[in-house]
């Protein structure tokens, strides 16, 4: 009879911890989801082929094998021709407007060369500020041109027995021969720290800024504050923003940190201007900020805060904004979430910036992306603000 009762009260025990699970409801949906999540994109992001490579053509000779070839590798799963150049200026060009990741670029009467001289030329030229992309579209286009200097080889020898060439003559024919060279654009040594520098930057901080102030406001809760709130004559707006400024003070501090770190310790060169990378930086703590408050405003407890800011923005951060894998590489799906990371548009305009030293012109669309997520959550926070109250 006691052991009964002992169940009975260990059972109402183990219920009433069930009963706590279940009312915190955003938990569970964190501690849910968040495996499903994991999983999703571990499984799809995770990949190191690279899909839809941007190649620019400069094609002097414009002759039957480099169409043939041209062709070839615009039919691969890997490459997507994009522009054809009417010179080797617009290479240059081409990377600055984002519109080609490598360059192809052919000698003229390519043809006669490869096959009559033995000294058919080929130039790859590569955006090396994306060092995923680089090595290994260099490797897949090489694997192409070897197989297509076999086809011209047979090619030859078929042509050559079908006009009765001899043995002799045979023997004195020059064998087929393409020769790939590469340069590399913005990063010769193909250091990876030029890649993965801007992406540290991104996550460090966008995870910092929003796990700092994404506490401030369920603290004010925890602590019973909150009423001090509801009786200020000041507006939501001016709360958050007053709570958002020590902040932003403290990420600069930080952002300047990571800067000195990384020019001085790890050697990446600020190429462009060095006052355009630190404003784009400020707008992107401004964001990262924002979001912390945006979810203050939406759970009642700090661990929560601290376990959505952490966890929820690190996994999108790591793998859906270039930062570790290209994103041309993933499903549609996955690309179209891309474009909702605001670290994405940060780390595309600072690799333009700080690694191929060009103007803010060029990151243009990026930076407006930003200030539209600013614009976006800083109105959802005072809104939620304003609600909560």
């Amino acid at each position: 009879m006691g052991r009964m009762k002992d169940f009975k009260r260990f059972m109402s025990f183990v219920g009433k911890e069930f009963n706590h699970i279940l009312r915190d409801t955003r938990t569970l949906m964190v501690l849910i989801v968040m495996p499903v999540v994991m999983i999703v994109l571990f499984g799809f992001a995770l990949s190191t082929e690279i899909k839809d490579v941007k190649v620019a053509v400069y094609d002097p000779s414009r002759d039957a094998a480099t169409s043939r070839l041209i062709s070839q590798i615009d039919a691969s799963e890997y490459f997507t021709v994009t522009a054809f150049l009417d010179g080797e200026d617009g290479v240059l060009e081409a990377f600055r407007s984002n519109s080609a990741d490598i360059a192809l670029v052919f000698e003229d009467n390519f043809y006669h060369r490869a096959v009559h001289d033995s000294d058919g030329r080929l130039q790859v030229i590569v955006d090396g500020s994306n060092t995923n992309i680089g090595s290994m579209a260099v490797f897949y286009v090489s694997s192409i041109v070897s197989s297509f200097q076999k086809e011209l080889a047979q090619e030859a020898a078929l042509n050559q027995a079908a006009a009765g060439s001899t043995s002799s003559s045979a023997e004195a024919v020059q064998p087929v021969q393409i020769h790939t060279s590469t340069r590399m654009m913005y990063n010769p040594q193909m250091k990876s720290a030029f890649n993965f520098v801007p992406g540290v930057m991104g996550m460090i901080l966008m995870l910092v800024c929003a796990m700092m102030t994404s506490v401030s406001i369920v603290r004010e809760k925890e602590r019973g504050t909150m009423e001090v709130l509801l009786v200020s004559p000041v507006k939501p707006f001016s709360v958050i923003l007053a709570k958002a400024i020590p902040y932003f003070v403290v990420s600069a501090f930080i952002l300047l940190i990571v800067l000195c770190l990384s020019v001085f310790l790890i050697k990446v060169p600020i190429s462009g201007s060095l006052m355009w990378v630190v404003l784009v930086s400020l707008l992107f703590i401004l964001v990262s900020l924002s979001i912390g408050i945006l979810i203050s405003t939406l759970v009642a407890k700090q661990e929560v805060a601290i376990l959505i800011s952490g966890m929820v923005l690190m996994l999108p951060t790591m793998l859906l904004s270039g930062m570790l894998f290209p994103i041309e590489s993933m499903p549609k799906v996955l690309q179209w979430i891309s474009w909702c990371v605001p670290a994405k548009w940060y780390i595309d305009s600072i690799k333009v910036m700080m690694i191929q030293g060009l103007g803010i012109r060029y990151c243009l669309d990026a930076v407006l992306i930003l200030c539209g997520f600013l614009t976006v959550i800083t109105g959802l926070s005072v809104f939620k603000f304003k609600d909560r109250l």
